[in-house]
């Protein structure tokens, strides 16, 4: 076969062009510290790569996010923490106040204070972040979330939502909590139910909070302890019509001067306390006063306490035999037509000694002497009265319902500013004390449980950038496997081509001087 020297010439040139490139790429290889120079080095682990660089920056980003929630988290927290100083300092200070010995001047000393941090505490529930959102807003993290008005009535104006940031391929964290579950979802009084005098008591009965001893008995009703006075009454209403004359004899029953009830002796009178009880029930709305049968007696109460004696009237008449016609009424009287036509029993309020606790619809639940602080049991509730009640006392014991800590620090601020005169006030002023150290502990204690909800997330940050170090050096390894130069090979390879390159240029200067001419 023939080759041309033009041939030989060109293909040494190529020879040495694809050894210098090769050389080159080499070069760029140690250089860079790179293997894949460009996609085409190979493609498939080029596209891998590219996976891996994503996976990166997305896990990268997750650290990011967690920074940003953990910046969150640690400032709810504390500002938990500082609200849970705050209140255990106010119920301190409620505590404090519940002294006898104090005068109405050191009870004001002390809700001065106590209006002091409930401002306190109004701006911690106002408490921005670095970038000036709300942490207690839910997701209105620009709107402030607690107002008041000039009547001292706070008003929540975010919403329930929660924030949350995204710091794992499949986890989310919530970077905030809402402030109507933290100020306002605590359940007053034990959290199960609540007791509360009536305003217009006037003994000196102080209740005790209570509490639920057998759940299952336990049917969330509304129920009312009342103390109601013992009266005479039976069933039996006697006419006696004197002989030889043909009277119509009848009898009336006046209630605080209100007839109730009124039957001839024609007629067919009711024959038992029940009916007895509901005849004077049927007009309580006008004559201010109801009646209940316990334990075979007929009890009288004032439908709002304070209001006095309760006055019962029993009178006869149609008589026209003197003296001869007489009457026993249901209440005991002895009427007679003549000297006696009428008889007027007034039940004085005095010290209780007898209590009855019914249900919303009127039926007793349980009934006995009172004494003080002997328990007061009925359908898994268990409470007791300390001091004396007064008849016609009522208190009320409700199913809890939410109630915010702003409200609950209101009020103990204004039953200490209030000031106390009178034993029924001390026993109300008591009351007041009560309920609101009932209520803080609930409060506190729904405090503390989003703060140890917001620890637990605060853990289960740290847990995922702890994953995501781990996962992103993962990344890293294997991007470095499909990437990095292995040098040692690397440069083993550029010294043989270095001495590939050399020798063929020097081949290719002793090929290019040979010529048939240099043989002629």
């Amino acid at each position: 076969m023939r080759v041309s020297t033009s041939q030989i010439h060109q293909a040494a040139v190529k020879s040495l062009l694809d050894q210098q490139a090769a050389l080159s790429r080499t070069q760029q290889q140690v250089a860079s510290g790179q293997r894949i120079l460009v996609p085409s080095d190979d493609p498939a682990a080029a596209a891998e790569v590219l996976g891996l660089d994503q996976s990166t920056r997305i896990t990268a980003q997750y650290q990011e996010n967690i920074t940003a929630a953990r910046q969150r988290l640690n400032l709810e927290e504390s500002t938990l923490g500082s609200i849970t100083n705050l209140l255990v300092r106010v119920r301190e200070l409620a505590v404090q106040g519940a002294n006898s010995t104090l005068t109405n001047v050191d009870r004001t000393a002390i809700g001065v204070e106590v209006q002091q941090n409930l401002n306190e505490l109004f701006d911690l529930a106002n408490t921005r972040d670095a970038s000036g959102e709300y942490l207690f807003a839910g997701m209105q993290s620009r709107v402030q979330p607690y107002t008041v008005d000039a009547a001292g009535n706070y008003s929540y104006n975010g919403d329930a939502g929660q924030r949350f940031i995204q710091i794992g391929a499949t986890r989310q964290v919530a970077s905030n909590d809402a402030g109507s579950e933290v100020f306002q979802g605590a359940r007053a009084g034990n959290g199960v139910f609540t007791v509360a005098p009536h305003p217009a008591n006037t003994g000196t009965g102080i209740i005790d909070p209570g509490s639920v001893t057998d759940s299952a008995a336990y049917d969330g009703d509304t129920y009312t302890l009342s103390f109601p006075v013992a009266t005479p009454a039976t069933s039996a209403l006697v006419f006696n019509d004197a002989v030889g004359t043909d009277d119509n004899l009848t009898y009336s029953l006046d209630i605080n001067g209100t007839t109730v009830y009124s039957v001839s002796e024609a007629g067919a009178p009711v024959a038992s306390l029940d009916a007895l009880a509901s005849v004077i029930n049927d007009d309580s709305a006008v004559t201010g006063v109801r009646a209940l049968v316990v334990d075979g007696g007929l009890y009288l109460l004032n439908t709002t306490p304070g209001a006095g004696p309760i006055t019962v009237t029993e009178r006869m008449s149609g008589a026209s035999d003197g003296d001869g016609d007489t009457l026993t009424g249901y209440f005991g009287s002895s009427l007679s037509g003549a000297s006696r036509p009428s008889a007027t029993l007034t039940f004085q309020e005095g010290a209780a000694d007898f209590y009855v606790v019914e249900d919303s619809a009127g039926n007793v639940e349980a009934s006995g002497p009172y004494g003080e602080n002997s328990a007061i049991r009925f359908n898994g509730i268990t409470t007791s009265l300390h001091g004396q009640p007064n008849t016609g006392d009522v208190f009320t014991i409700a199913p809890s319902s939410r109630r915010d800590v702003f409200s609950m620090v209101k009020d103990l601020a204004d039953t200490l500013l209030g000031g106390v005169s009178g034993d029924s006030d001390k026993a109300a002023y008591s009351n007041a004390i009560n309920r609101f150290l009932a209520d803080i502990d609930q409060a506190m204690e729904q405090i503390n449980a989003v703060r140890a909800r917001v620890g637990a997330r605060l853990n289960a940050v740290d847990s995922q950038e702890s994953l995501n170090e781990a996962f992103k050096l993962h990344l890293e390894e294997a991007r470095s496997r499909l990437q990095d130069l292995d040098y040692a090979s690397a440069i083993t390879r550029l010294n043989q081509q270095m001495v590939g390159l050399e020798a063929a240029q020097k081949s290719f200067l002793r090929i290019q001087g040979l010529s048939l001419f240099n043989f002629l």
